[in-house]
This record gives structure tokens, sequence and C-alpha cells, in this order.
């Protein structure tokens, strides 16, 4: 799915969060959750909406297949997952900004999720909480040219791979431990 047709559905609906923030939530949470994912991320996208509002419902009938696809791209072995952002078209600062909001999406998913201390993670994934605090921060970051183009690219790059490992790890843990939650 698009990033323009995700943000435009939202705004539809009156939600107070873009596209990006959205699709990290809901990568937290299928991180760190199975079923009750899809529900914890409908309540936090559309709260206080009335389900019988048209708009709501419009909304999350355009949203299902981000779930299904986002799900999907998290389980695969292909490492098919890629963050929901701006195409290249965007500025390079609104491209940031909505890189700030994804990562913050992401934490809120995995507090949801009940990751509540990351020192307790597994491995690197206390080091990659930690650059995902600091990158929520990166809207403030001036940019001037092409380096902060690559280092844009870079960070994409180094966060669609860093939750896919964190992805696979929370799954071992929870195969491990034979339960669905881990804190």
């Amino acid at each position: 799915m698009e990033y323009d047709q995700i943000d435009d559905a939202l705004k539809r609906s009156s939600i107070q969060i873009d596209a990006a923030e959205a699709h990290g939530m809901l990568s937290g949470l299928l991180s760190t959750m199975d079923e009750e994912a899809k529900i914890h991320w409908q309540t936090h996208c559309f709260p206080d909406q009335e389900m019988g509002d048209l708009l709501v419902q419009e909304s999350m009938v355009l949203l299902e297949p981000l779930i299904e696809e986002t799900e999907q791209q998290l389980q695969s072995s292909n490492f098919l997952f890629y963050p929901l952002l701006p195409d290249e078209e965007a500025s390079l600062e609104s491209r940031i900004e909505a890189l700030a909001h994804w990562c913050q999406g992401f934490m809120l998913g995995l507090s949801v999720g009940g990751i509540v201390d990351n020192r307790k993670l597994p491995g690197e994934l206390p080091e990659f909480v930690d650059d995902m605090v600091e990158f929520s921060r990166a809207e403030s970051f001036s940019v001037e040219g092409e380096d902060d183009e690559n280092t844009y690219t870079e960070l994409v790059e180094y966060i669609r791979m860093g939750v896919l490992l964190f992805h696979e790890e929370i799954r071992s843990l929870k195969e491990k431990a034979g339960n669905s939650t881990v804190h």
C-alpha cells in the first residue's frame, strides 16, 4: 500500500497520527503480540471514534490490507519488510519527519505489546531500542545535501533490518518460553 493512501484514510477519519506513526505502531505490536495486535492497533488509531461512523469504517476497510501485508512481510524469510514512509519525491525534511514518527510509533507498539524494560531483551535488541528512541528525535535534524540523503537511506535500512531481527528474536523467545507475552 502507498503511504499517501494510508495517510489520507487516517486524515479523513480525523485521526491525529500520520501513516508513518500508525505503521510503526503496527510493526511494534506485530513484533510483540499475536492476535491482540490488530485490536490494540485499531483502538489506538481510532480512539473515541464511533464505530458507526462511516468514515471510520471506510478507513478500517482500507487499512485491513496494510495489517495483513505488514504481518506477512515480518514473517517472511525473504526480508520483505519495509517501513511505510513517503516516497523519494517527498522532500527530505518530510521523509525525516515521517521516519521520526515511524520510530515513535514503533516504540509505542513495543510498550503496548508489553516491552517495559528493554535491558531484559536478548542480544543487540536493547541497543536497537535505544537507537529507535534517538531516531524518534530525528525530525529536529537539519538537512543540507546529498550526504543527508545517504544518511537517511542508511537509517531506513538499519531500521528495516533491526525490526526484522527484533521480530525474529521475540518470536524465538516466545516459542522457547511457550507463552505469548515477553516482558
